[in-house]
C-alpha cells in the first residue's frame, strides 16, 4: 500500500519558489490511526502536515486532521487553505475522469475545531473563521516586554490579550516595526508567565506599518526549545477576530510575516461590515509524490 501526498506553499509571494509556509497534505489517510499520523508528521518535520481521512469530493467535502511535527491541531490556518486547494484538485480529478469538468470553488473542511468554508479566490483560498472568544492577560506590560526581550514601552498598553478563533494564542501588539523584529522571547519566561499552565505557549506579536498593513511573528515554545512560525492563518484569525470585537469592522489588511526566518509570507485578512473574519493567501503546489505503507511500520 501507498500513500499520495502533495507539498505545498501557503501565503506564498508570486515569483517566489521559497516563499509562504510549507505544507504536507496527504490524499487519501482513512486507513491511517492517529499515531501513524503523528509518525508521518514527523518524518516530513515541516510546520503541519494534513491527513485527508474521508471526502465526498462532488460535494467539495473532506474531513481533514492537522498534525505538527510533535502533537495534533484542532485548527490551523496554512493546513486548511492548502488542504482546501488539495480537495479542489481531487474533484476536478475525478470530475475529469466522469466527463463533468466541473472546478470546485467551495470547499467545507471538518477538523476537531469544527467546520470551515473555504472558498477560491485569485491565486489562491480563502478561510471563513469560526466566531471567537478573547479574554485579557492579567500581566503588566513591562513584564511582558521583558519576555520578549524588548525595551519597557513596546508593548502597547492594554496591547495583549487570549484570543480563540480555533487555537487560543496570547496576541501582543508592539509599538512598531522594529519592536517585532527586534523580539528575542526568552523561553522559560515564555512558560511561566505568558502560557496557559499545562499548554505550550504561543505568542503572535504584531504592529501597524501604516493603514492596512501589518507585521507580525510567531513564536511556539515545545519545551526548551522555541520555534518561530513563517506564516501563521490561525493567528490572523484571531487578530481579525480581535479587530472585530473590538468593533473595528470593514477592514481589509495585509499581514506581513516570515521575513526574519528566510520564509516571507503575505496573508490577506477581512473582516466584514457584520464582523465575520476571513483570512487568504497564495497557494502554490511545489511537488508530490507517494510513500510506502508497507510492514508495521511507517
Amino acid at each position: 500500500m501507498t500513500l499520495r501526498f502533495r507539498l505545498l506553499n501557503v501565503f506564498s509571494i508570486d515569483d517566489d519558489p521559497f516563499s509562504g509556509n510549507p505544507l504536507c497534505v496527504f490524499e487519501d489517510a482513512g486507513s491511517l490511526d492517529p499515531a501513524r499520523m503523528q509518525a508521518w508528521a514527523r518524518q516530513f518535520n515541516l510546520s503541519e502536515s494534513t491527513f485527508i481521512t474521508a471526502a465526498d469530493l462532488p460535494a467539495g467535502e473532506a474531513d481533514v486532521r492537522i498534525f505538527t511535527a510533535s502533537y495534533e491541531m484542532p485548527f490551523a490556518g496554512h493546513p486548511t487553505l492548502g488542504t482546501a486547494h488539495v480537495v479542489a484538485e481531487l474533484a476536478a480529478a475525478l470530475g475529469a475522469q466522469e466527463g463533468s469538468g466541473e472546478v470546485l470553488d467551495e470547499v467545507t473542511l471538518s477538523m476537531p475545531a469544527g467546520r470551515i468554508p473555504v472558498r477560491r479566490i485569485p491565486g489562491g483560498w480563502q478561510l471563513r473563521a469560526n466566531p471567537a472568544a478573547s479574554r485579557p492577560l492579567e500581566v503588566a506590560p513591562a513584564e511582558v516586554a521583558e519576555v520578549l526581550g524588548v525595551g519597557p514601552g513596546a508593548v502597547v498598553v492594554d496591547g495583549a490579550h487570549w484570543v480563540d478563533a480555533g487555537v487560543e494564542q496570547l496576541l501582543i501588539e508592539l509599538e512598531d516595526a522594529d519592536a517585532v523584529a527586534a523580539c528575542t522571547p526568552e523561553v522559560r519566561g515564555l512558560h511561566e508567565r505568558l502560557a496557559v499552565p499545562g499548554r505550550e505557549p504561543q505568542v503572535y506579536v504584531w504592529a501597524w506599518t501604516g493603514e492596512s498593513t501589518v507585521t507580525s511573528r510567531l513564536f511556539a515554545a515545545s519545551g526548551s526549545a522555541l520555534e518561530e512560525d513563517p506564516a501563521t492563518g490561525s493567528a490572523a484569525a484571531n487578530l481579525g477576530s480581535w479587530f472585530a470585537l473590538t468593533e473595528r469592522r470593514g477592514l481589509q489588511v495585509t499581514i506581513s510575516q516570515g521575513a526574519q526566518v528566510a520564509r516571507p509570507s503575505q496573508l490577506h485578512l477581512l473582516i466584514d461590515d457584520e464582523g465575520t473574519v476571513f483570512v487568504g493567501g497564495r497557494v502554490s503546489e511545489v511537488g508530490s509524490g507517494t510513500v510506502g505503507q508497507a510492514g508495521s511500520r511507517p
